[in-house]
């Protein structure tokens, strides 16, 4: 109880003072030292419809992965095209995507943070994601991540990137994969 009540504290604190993101997690160890990596709230919840009718339900994402260090990160994502399901939703098919064109803050107010995602999800529904990038020193990179199923799920959807060594996991609701990795470039 007394975790919840701090956590719950801490939440309606950064709320407060203007934070718009659900998590952050600051890198601190010999191999990731100097990464931070904030992810956001969805936004969405609308359907989208391919060509051949078939229709899902979509939320969009942004991630900031601020580079602290002296030396370049390489950042690599790769979301299969291949649908999963996760504990917590056993009877629905789930897809990951991350666009190739970068958020800035600005778009932050904008439905789906002002990603086109019909536009995206015409060009990309059955194909794999990926993403390559350098973030250079001390500058930080902005990038989307769209998850769609095949039905909505019941409650709220969370989803963003964590490290583990220098392997880069994507959470959705608690469930891990495994999706690309950061590694300091010296």
């Amino acid at each position: 109880m007394k975790f919840f009540i701090i956590f719950t504290l801490f939440l309606l604190s950064n709320t407060l003072m203007g934070q718009n993101f659900h998590t952050e997690f600051e890198y601190d160890n010999g191999i990731n030292k100097g990464i931070t990596i904030q992810n956001s709230y969805p936004k969405g919840g609308q359907r989208f419809t391919t060509t051949n009718g078939k229709e899902f339900v979509y939320v969009t994402f942004w991630t900031c992965i601020t580079n602290k260090s002296s030396s370049n990160l390489a950042l690599e994502v790769d979301f299969s095209a291949n649908s999963f399901v996760i504990p917590s939703e056993p009877d629905i098919n789930f897809n990951l995507f991350i666009p190739n064109s970068e958020m800035n803050l600005e778009k932050e107010k904008l439905p789906n943070y002002g990603l086109d995602i019909i536009s995206f999800l015409d060009e990309n529904i059955n194909k794999p994601s990926k993403l390559k990038t350098v973030i250079e020193p001390n500058s930080s990179y902005l990038l989307y991540s769209v998850v769609i199923s095949d039905e909505g799920v019941n409650g709220t959807i969370r989803a963003g990137f964590e490290l583990q060594q220098d392997e880069l996991i994507y959470k959705l609701n608690n469930y891990e994969i495994n999706c690309g990795k950061i590694v300091i470039k010296n």
